[in-house]
């Protein structure tokens, strides 16, 4: 099962819906309508070409726990891109430690 396709959409006015998995509550909110999703011109899958799925979602998640993470690549060229595509997927958070891309 998909839990992307059981979650519902937010009634009208409202910006968040909570669902219960495993005695767990579980928030899901969509961006206020003066802070819209920013446009990101970078092609996110660049990202998907250089890691796979798992590494993908492990660096979201130490990015979002505020830890340190350093890209590694043979082609330099990527270095940037990435970071900017793992920065831009931390949306609505920011990162707000030292970045140097």
């Amino acid at each position: 099962q998909n839990i992307c396709s059981e979650v519902p959409a937010p009634p009208p006015g409202s910006f968040e819906v909570k669902l219960s998995i495993l005695d767990t509550q579980i928030r899901f909110w969509a961006p206020p309508a003066d802070q819209p999703i920013p446009y990101v011109s970078l092609n996110y899958g660049v990202i998907f070409e250089c890691l796979d799925i798992g590494n993908v979602l492990f660096v979201w998640y130490t990015l979002a726990c505020e830890r340190k993470i350093l890209l590694v690549s043979s082609q330099l060229s990527l270095l940037t891109i990435c970071a900017e595509i793992l920065c831009s997927m931390l949306f609505p958070m920011r990162w707000s430690h030292l970045y140097i891309p």
